[in-house]
């Protein structure tokens, strides 16, 4: 699986982040229908774009603001590290987390710009009862020629609907992401996996 695809998918969940409030919490399909549009006016035209390119830190801090509020990733880390979370302290967890995350925000914010947001088409649409916990959004999307499945994962934590994982073609990232980690910390320890990504 080619790991620009898994940017392509997190672009994509940028924007379907993008216009979500904490006062007026959107279940997952609604989110993704109502939200691409919005993720596109913050990015603004192709001008706009263009300086953004110059302007890194500010175009992180775009993504960072839209993305940090809807992404579960003390779940999302839990699910990468898999048997190493139980063995790791509280604090090689909490910067293993921000250290994954933050450099997903940078890897991705280059592609961001110059993503067309019109091009995902949401599937399905299950209903939500108080008992459901965790769902999938499945889509299409057209990338480089090729109608694309991917599938988002959400679930219901206590701050309402998160999404912490996204599948392509069947492929999890988490799973594209553990098996990397978990090579990387037999090899050389946790704490050196914490430094790259701390000096990404």
């Amino acid at each position: 699986m080619s790991i620009s695809l898994y940017r392509f998918a997190f672009i994509i969940i940028i924007f379907l982040s993008g216009n979500l409030s904490a006062e007026n919490e959107i279940e997952p399909f609604e989110m993704i229908r109502s939200s691409i549009y919005s993720m596109t006016l913050g990015l603004g035209d192709d001008e706009n774009r263009k300086r953004l390119d110059s302007e890194r830190e500010e175009l992180y801090l775009i993504i960072d603001k839209t993305l940090s509020p809807y992404f579960q990733k003390r779940y999302a880390g839990r699910l990468v590290l898999n048997q190493h979370w139980k063995s790791a302290s509280v604090n090689q967890r909490e910067r293993f987390t921000e250290g994954l995350y933050q450099s997903l925000v940078r890897s991705y914010a280059l592609t961001l710009l110059n993503f067309d947001v019109s091009q995902i088409t949401v599937l399905n649409n299950v209903t939500i009862t108080a008992e459901t916990k965790k769902l999938t959004v499945k889509s299409e999307v057209m990338y480089q020629g090729e109608l694309i499945p991917m599938n988002f994962s959400f679930g219901k934590f206590k701050e309402g609907w998160r999404f912490y994982d996204v599948k392509i073609e069947g492929v999890s990232y988490i799973k594209n992401y553990r098996n990397q980690f978990n090579a990387e910390i037999n090899a050389n320890g946790i704490d050196a996996v914490i430094e790259r990504l701390e000096i990404f």
